[in-house]
């Protein structure tokens, strides 16, 4: 009998979320004649990218055996105990999207992508702030460019 773990139901709820957001998207604004591919071709790419992600995911959980799981409670616990990162970084991802409007797409982004670095490479090292604040400024104003100039869509 095949039981929901959590690699599956991760899987599905991303795959649904994937679907809504796909159809979601149709409501963009399509090309208009200056635009070559339109608003909605860099969101549907992540739509793509995360779906095969999912099945990726939900293919893998299918193949490896199911373990007996824990209580709820502990099993909880032990998930933020150990996925602290992950949460860390979707409150910063939180912060990022309140911030957006504020600051900007170039302040907000490089903040957001410097801290995110930081707290995936833990800056112990010049190197690695090196690499931090290497990747940050160059990746965001190129992105920038890309879409002012490339695909003539405005950021904010």
């Amino acid at each position: 009998m095949l039981t929901l773990t959590k690699d599956r139901a991760l899987a599905l709820a991303l795959l649904l979320i994937v679907a809504v957001m796909w159809v979601e998207s149709g409501t963009i604004r399509p090309p208009t004649s200056w635009q070559p591919y339109g608003s909605a071709l860099f969101p549907r790419i992540l739509l793509i990218t995360i779906a095969l992600l999912s099945i990726i995911i939900l293919l893998r959980s299918l193949f490896t055996k199911v373990t007996p799981q824990p209580s709820l409670g502990r099993a909880i616990t032990e998930w933020f105990l150990r996925r602290k990162t992950i949460v860390a970084l979707f409150f910063l991802f939180g912060l990022y999207a309140a911030l957006l409007p504020v600051l900007g797409y170039i302040v907000a982004t490089m903040s957001f992508l410097i801290a995110s670095f930081a707290l995936l490479l833990g800056i112990d090292t010049k190197r690695k702030w090196a690499i931090n604040l290497g990747i940050s400024c160059i990746f965001v104003p190129l992105v920038f460019v890309i879409f002012r100039f490339g695909l003539n869509v405005w950021l904010p």
